[in-house]
Formats: structure tokens, C-alpha cells, sequence
């Protein structure tokens, strides 16, 4: 029988490769999908004695349909995700572009995998959202805009597979903030620092695993925020 395998999008990032090291920790196989490969990641796949592969993909172009990303994939890893991970997060380009790296892409991707695991019968997605995709910091707009279409719209398709016949789950994840790239340019741009953590995401892989409605921070503090900024 086939381990099971997940999809994980951003995993180079801070909280992509904390969360695929976690998923290789936890004996699934992983497939990492972005613009480079993470040859940490393949390392710690043979350590633990997982498969790993790595598929091309730049959010920032067309998504290919699903059997085209498939193709891509080598064997024996060539099939649909048991578990797809969206940790990929754009932080620079014009608003079009950040639309459609951080939202369209994104919806589109996500959308073509929850088909085929409704298929199958089952299925586990974790969508991981900023926080300011609720705030409207000042100077953060155009980055965070997407984020909240994105957190509306995950929101809204989890409600669907919940309603759905079958197994397939989709959690929504506000991880905390932790030192990166993105969190970098949020600093410069608002001007407003935050406490970071080391990411921690096994609690969050468990959550996905099970099937959570959500996973991380509240979106509860989300709002206290705005009272208190």
C-alpha cells in the first residue's frame, strides 16, 4: 500500500519547510511544488526514510491542469495528494500580480485537488493565511488584499467540502509570525514590528491531519487587533 503523500506549496519558505519536515516526520511522503528545490528537504527525506520529489511550479504564471502537474511527478509519487499544503507566499511584484500569485493561482490549484480528492473519497488541505489579510495595516494593502480574498474564499470551500459526501477537510491556518522573507518586507513597509516565534509545526500538521476547521492563531485576535493598534 502507498504511503501517503502530500503537496506542499512554499516549501522553502519559514513555515512551508517547518511544515514538510513535520509532514516527512510524521511518515508521509512529500512532493514539493515552487520555483526552486530545497535540497535540505531531500536530505531530511532520506534521513527519514521518505520519498521526496520536487515539481516546477511559479504561481506567478498559468497553473497547469492537474494531470499536467501529475506528469511531472516521478514515480511512484505520481498520483493525487492525500494532503495538500499551501505555504507559499508572494511579497513583491504589482497588485495584478500579487493577486494572482497569492489568490487566483492559489484558488485555482487548490479548487482542481479538492475535485479529485472528492473523487477519491478523501483528502486533507491546509491553507495558510496572514493575519493582516484582516487588519488593513497602512503601507500593507496591496500585499495583504489577496490574503483576505484567499481566507474568504478557503473559508467558504471548507464550508463546502464539510456539506459535501465523503472525507476530504480543508483547514485554515494563521500561523504565528516568524522571521522570513515576507514578514521582512511587512516590517519595512508598515513600519510596525512584531514578536516572532521559531516556527513550531507539528501542532499544525496534526490539526490538517485531523481534519480541523482551523489551525495556529484566532481569527478572534485578528479583530482585538484592530481595536487595540
Amino acid at each position: 500500500m502507498a504511503a501517503t503523500l502530500a503537496w506542499v506549496l512554499g516549501a522553502t519558505g519559514a513555515w512551508g519547510g517547518a511544515i514538510a519536515r513535520a509532514l516527512l516526520a510524521s511518515g508521509l511522503d512529500v512532493v514539493a511544488l515552487g520555483r526552486r528545490a530545497e535540497p535540505e528537504l531531500a536530505a531530511e527525506a532520506a534521513r527519514s526514510g521518505r520519498s521526496h520529489a520536487f515539481v516546477r511550479l511559479d504561481l506567478a504564471e498559468p497553473v497547469p491542469p492537474l494531470e499536467t502537474l501529475l506528469a511531472d511527478v516521478p514515480e511512484p509519487l505520481r498520483r493525487a495528494p492525500d494532503v495538500l499544503v499551501d505555504a507559499a507566499f508572494a511579497n513583491e511584484g504589482s497588485r495584478e500580480a500579487l493577486v494572482r500569485a497569492d489568490f487566483l493561482a492559489k484558488a485555482e490549484l487548490i479548487g482542481s485537488v479538492a475535485a479529485a480528492m472528492r473523487v477519491r473519497g478523501s483528502g486533507r488541505i491546509g491553507v495558510l493565511v496572514g493575519q493582516n489579510g484582516r487588519l488593513g495595516l497602512a503601507g500593507l494593502g496591496d500585499l495583504s488584499a489577496p490574503q483576505g480574498a484567499l481566507w474568504a474564499w478557503a473559508e467558504a470551500l471548507a464550508e463546502e467540502l464539510r456539506a459535501a459526501p465523503g472525507d476530504v477537510r480543508l483547514t485554515v491556518v494563521i500561523p504565528p509570525r516568524t522571521s522570513s522573507a515576507t514578514q521582512r518586507v511587512m516590517t519595512e513597509r508598515s513600519g510596525r514590528s512584531a514578536r516572532l516565534r521559531p516556527p513550531d509545526a507539528a501542532p499544525i500538521v496534526r490539526a490538517m491531519l485531523a481534519g480541523r476547521r482551523r489551525a495556529g492563531r484566532r481569527p478572534a485576535l485578528a479583530g482585538l487587533a484592530l481595536l487595540f493598534r
